[in-house]
C-alpha cells in the first residue's frame, strides 16, 4: 500500500497539471529567503564581535554573554507561538510584524549608548527572528508543488545554513576596519529593503482561523523553554561561578514545565485551541526527521561553535583568518544543497539522510584524531567533509518532515522544527564546551600546557559528537523507504 508523502491538503493552490510556481509565490518566497539569511546572519555576527563590544562598553565576560544568551532565550520563548500566529493572521501581516521588529531592534543597536539599551535591542531583534524563520519554512512547504519541494527547500537550507559559515568572515572583515556598530549598519539596509518589498509584494491568499490565545499555554511555554535554553547555555558559565541560577535547577524546572505545557496542548488540541499543536508527532514521516534533527543539529552546532575557538587557541589563527577558514563551508553548502534538493525530488529523504549521517560521522571521527601541528589544509579538508554531510541532512530533514503535514498542522510543524533547532543548538554548545573545559582543566592541573590541553579537550568533544551522529544514523534508517514519481517522493509501507 502506498501513499503520497505530502498530504493532499498541502499545496492545494499548486496542485494540478502544472508544476510551475506562480509569480507572486516566487516573489514571496524570494523575499522570505533573503530575510531568513539576514536574520540568521545577524545572530552569528555578535559571537565574533563580543570581545570588541565588551572592551568598548567596559563590561565583563559574564555580563557580555547576556547579549547572546538573552537572544537565545527570546527565540526559545517566541518560536513555539509562531504556529499560532501564522495560522491566525495572513502571511503578509506576520512577515511585516517580524521584519519591523527586527529592523527596529537593529536601529536601536546602532545608537545604543550602553549595555542595557544594546541588550534590549538584541531582544527586539530576537523576537523578529523567531517569527521570520519558521514563516519561511511554512511558506515553502505550503506554496511549492510537491515535485519541486526538495529544490526549493534546498534553497531555503542555503539561506539557513550558510549564514553561520559566512558570519565569521563578514564580521572579521568589518571589525578589522570599523567598530562593532557597523555590523548592525551593514544589516539594517538589507532588513529595511526586505521589509519594504515584502510588505508590498507578499499577497498570498489564505484563511485565518480566529482562536483565542490560551494565556496559561503562553506562560508555560515562556517559562519552560526559556528555562531549558538558559540551563543548557549556562553550563559553561557555571564553571566560573557566573550563573544567577544553577544550570541543573533551570533544566529541571524547564523539563517539568515543558511537560506541563505539552499536557496542556494535548488537551487543547482536541478543541483546536492549542498554542502549539502536538499532532505532527503522530505522523511517522514527521516524527523520524524531527528526531534525526535533534541528533545532527546538536552535533553540528557544537562543532561549528567550537571550531573558531580551537582555530585561534590551538592553531594560532587570527579572527579574520578564522572567518576565511570557515568561508568555504558556506560555499560548499550552497552547491551541495542545490544538488541534494534535486536528488530529493527523485529519490526521497531516506538515502540522503543515511548518506549524510555517514559523511558527518566519518568526518567527526577523523576530526577527533587531529592534533595541533596538523597541516591546516588537512584540517580544512576534514571540516569540508563534515559540511558535505550536514548539507545532505538539512534539506531532506526539513522537506520530509514538513511535507508530511496537512495545511492546518504545517505552521505548528514548522514551529516544532525551529524549536528543536534552538534547543539542540543550545545543547550542542553546552555539551561541546563542557567536555572541552573539563578535559582541558584536568590536563592543565596535571601539568599540561594550555594549547595542547585545549586541543585534547576539543578532540573529546568531537568524539562525543561522532557518537551523537551515529545515533542519528540509526534514526535515519527508520525513515520510510521512498521511490521517485512525477509528483514527488512516494512512501512505500
Amino acid at each position: 500500500m502506498s501513499a503520497i508523502a505530502t498530504s493532499p491538503e498541502v499545496n492545494t493552490q499548486n496542485a494540478g497539471a502544472s508544476d510551475k510556481l506562480r509569480p507572486e509565490f516566487k516573489i514571496a518566497i524570494s523575499v522570505l529567503f533573503a530575510s531568513t539569511f539576514t536574520v540568521i546572519l545577524n545572530e552569528m555576527l555578535m559571537g565574533v564581535a563580543l570581545p570588541t563590544v565588551m572592551a568598548d562598553l567596559g563590561i565583563t565576560a559574564s555580563t557580555g554573554q547576556w547579549l547572546t544568551t538573552a537572544y537565545m532565550l527570546t527565540m526559545a520563548v517566541v518560536i513555539p507561538a509562531t504556529g499560532f500566529l501564522t495560522e491566525r493572521y495572513s502571511m503578509r501581516t506576520v512577515y511585516t510584524l517580524a521584519m519591523s521588529l527586527f529592523a527596529v531592534g537593529t536601529l536601536v543597536a546602532i545608537i545604543a549608548p550602553g549595555f542595557e539599551v544594546l541588550l534590549i535591542a538584541r531582544i527586539i531583534q530576537a523576537v523578529g527572528t523567531a517569527i521570520a524563520t519558521p514563516l519561511a519554512f511554512t511558506a515553502v512547504t505550503a506554496l511549492v508543488p510537491p515535485s519541486r519541494a526538495g529544490r526549493m527547500m534546498a534553497l531555503l537550507t542555503v539561506s539557513v545554513s550558510t549564514a553561520p559559515a559566512f558570519g565569521p568572515a563578514i564580521a572579521g572583515a568589518i571589525l578589522s576596519v570599523a567598530g562593532w556598530r557597523w555590523l548592525f549598519v551593514f544589516i539594517l539596509p538589507i532588513a529595511v529593503i526586505s521589509l519594504a518589498i515584502g510588505n508590498m509584494m507578499i499577497r498570498i491568499p489564505g484563511t485565518s482561523r480566529k482562536t483565542k490565545v490560551d494565556g496559561l499555554s503562553v506562560l508555560l511555554s515562556a517559562i519552560g523553554f526559556a528555562s531549558l535554553v538558559y540551563g543548557l547555555a549556562s553550563f559553561g558559565e557555571a564553571s566560573g561561578g557566573h550563573t544567577i541560577v544553577s544550570p541543573w535547577t533551570a533544566l529541571i524546572v524547564g523539563i517539568v514545565v515543558v511537560g506541563m505545557f505539552t499536557a496542556r496542548q494535548l488537551s487543547l488540541q482536541k478543541s483546536e485551541r492549542a498554542l502549539l499543536d502536538m499532532r505532527p508527532f503522530a505522523v511517522r514521516s514527521f516524527a523520524v526527521p524531527a528526531l534525526l534533527a535533534v541528533f545532527f543539529m546538536t552535533a553540528a552546532t557544537g562543532m561549528m561553535t567550537l571550531m573558531p575557538v580551537i582555530l585561534q587557541a590551538s592553531y594560532g589563527l587570527t579572527p579574520l583568518q578564522t572567518g576565511l577558514f570557515m568561508l568555504p563551508g558556506g560555499l560548499t553548502i550552497t552547491v551541495i544543497s542545490v544538488v541534494v534538493g534535486r536528488v530529493y525530488d527523485r529519490l526521497g529523504a531516506r538515502p540522503l539522510m543515511v548518506a549524510g549521517a555517514l559523511f558527518d560521522a566519518a568526518g567527526l571521527w577523523f576530526l577527533s584524531t587531529l592534533v595541533p601541528g596538523t597541516p591546516i589544509w588537512l584540517l580544512l579538508a576534514t571540516y569540508m567533509f563534515i559540511i558535505v554531510g550536514q548539507a545532505f541532512l538539512w534539506t531532506p530533514t526539513y522537506a520530509a518532515s514538513l511535507g508530511a503535514l496537512n495545511k492546518h498542522l504545517l505552521p505548528h510543524g514548522s514551529a516544532i522544527m525551529n524549536t528543536i533547532q534552538q534547543l539542540s543548538g543550545a545543547a550542542g554548545i553546552a555539551i561541546a564546551f563542557s567536555i572541552m573545559t573539563a578535559t582541558s582543566a584536568a590536563l592543565i592541573s596535571g601539568g599540561e600546557a594550555v594549547q595542547p590541553a585545549m586541543a585534547q579537550g576539543a578532540q573529546q568533544s568531537h568524539l562525543v559528537a561522532f557518537g551523537v551522529v551515529v545515533l542519528g544514523l540509526m534514526v535515519a534508517l527508520m525513515m520510510p523507504k521512498t521511490m521517485a514519481t512525477g509528483k514527488g517522493p512516494v512512501q512505500i509501507h
